[in-house]
């Protein structure tokens, strides 16, 4: 049996099929409509001679929406043949939601989703399972979603694998964010390598796989006119794990698209350290620095173990744990020039290395040191 799924957020959109192992040779499915705007249910065939009617509808229904497009297919297995009760697998592949059918009322299902070997399974009573932010994983490369349970010391089972569409090479490739100024978020990429030339990029986010996704409010092009990055204005809260997906449209192809989870504390670029002063003594020859941590926006309290420091003296780079340090072998006829930049230790706050300060002088008037 051969069924069709097209499925949709309200910003991005996914084009699904749901086969049995023995069709995937059908040269049918080549008809399979590449994309739709509202999610709709299953299309059961069941006889050859419907089936060019029904893609025929499908078609239509999918083609008169115009938006993003995310190709995928789901090849359908069943590990107990037939007699599986356990039927009908559909995949929302944004909110990573699950749903079934089943002739037999189980009193919990297992589900999981298996992604470069690495599982994540989840125990619900009822036929929805939704894999949260903070424990799924990108599925751009593919996946397996799993259901099972157990009835008259039976285990029951049904799986789907999840295969993205497209050609090799036309998603977004070198993806990345950093956020500035504690509200300030700009996420790049390139286009693909393989990506025709008109190929255009659509970036969403989103908090929470109970939430619709969010689309780009500000795009970045190139000369052409190509999404290469986007600004986010106003990111609330960076102490959440964030979902990202980028898809992309061409007249030519596919296009393959791309996912990501990121922690937002992780890409935190952090703001240099504050009130930096500097006391020097002839005897003993050296100077204090001393300094305050780096402002935070999603942290309270003192959070001064939190963080390690680098001082840059002379071009000579050393590294702190605290908010001073001891200048030796200080010559009062040289002038010196020092920056210190902070990251994160232990805490949700980034630990890649921060901005520089602004260069602070210190010493007599004569040659830098």
């Amino acid at each position: 049996m051969i069924k069709y799924f097209c499925g949709s957020t309200t910003a991005s959109v996914s084009s699904i099929s749901i086969i049995s192992e023995s069709q995937t040779q059908n040269p049918k499915l080549n008809e399979i409509p590449a994309f739709c705007k509202e999610e709709v249910s299953f299309l059961s065939i069941s006889k050859n001679k419907r089936m060019a009617a029904t893609l025929g509808l499908i078609s239509m229904l999918c083609c008169v929406m115009l938006f993003p497009r995310l190709h995928a297919l789901i090849l359908y297995t069943e590990s107990n043949s037939s007699s599986s009760p356990i039927a009908n697998l559909t995949l929302d592949p944004v909110k990573l939601k699950l749903t079934w059918d089943s002739s037999v009322s189980f009193t919990e299902y297992t589900c999981c989703m298996e992604v470069d070997q690495s599982f994540i399974c989840k125990m619900v009573y009822n036929k929805t399972c939704m894999f949260s932010i903070n424990h799924a994983k990108p599925i751009h490369k593919g996946a397996l979603f799993r259901v099972e349970a157990m009835h008259n010391h039976t285990l029951y089972s049904a799986e789907g694998r999840f295969i993205p569409q497209g050609m090799n090479g036309t998603s977004v490739e070198n993806f990345s964010c950093v956020i500035y100024n504690f509200s300030f978020m700009n996420c790049t990429w390139k286009a693909g390598r393989n990506a025709p030339e008109d190929t255009q990029y659509f970036i969403f986010w989103q908090y929470s796989k109970e939430e619709d996704v969010q689309e780009c409010p500000h795009y970045i092009r190139d000369s052409p006119g190509r999404h290469i990055a986007c600004s986010f204005q106003d990111v609330k809260d960076i102490t959440k794990r964030v979902y990202f997906l980028v898809n992309g449209s061409s007249n030519e192809s596919e296009i393959q698209f791309y996912d990501e989870y990121i922690d937002l504390y992780e890409i935190e670029k952090l703001t240099p350290p504050l009130n930096i002063t500097v006391n020097c003594s002839e005897d003993p020859a050296e100077c204090i620095v001393r300094w305050k941590r780096p402002q935070l926006s999603h942290l309270k309290g003192n959070r001064d173990r939190c963080f390690a420091y680098q001082i840059d003296v002379r071009n000579k780079k050393t590294n702190v744990p605290e908010t001073s340090f001891t200048f030796q072998n200080y010559n009062v006829k040289k002038k010196y020039i020092l920056q210190i930049r902070a990251k994160g230790y232990n805490c949700l706050i980034s630990e890649n290395w921060g901005e520089w300060s602004e260069p602070i002088e210190f010493g007599m008037d004569g040659d830098h040191e």
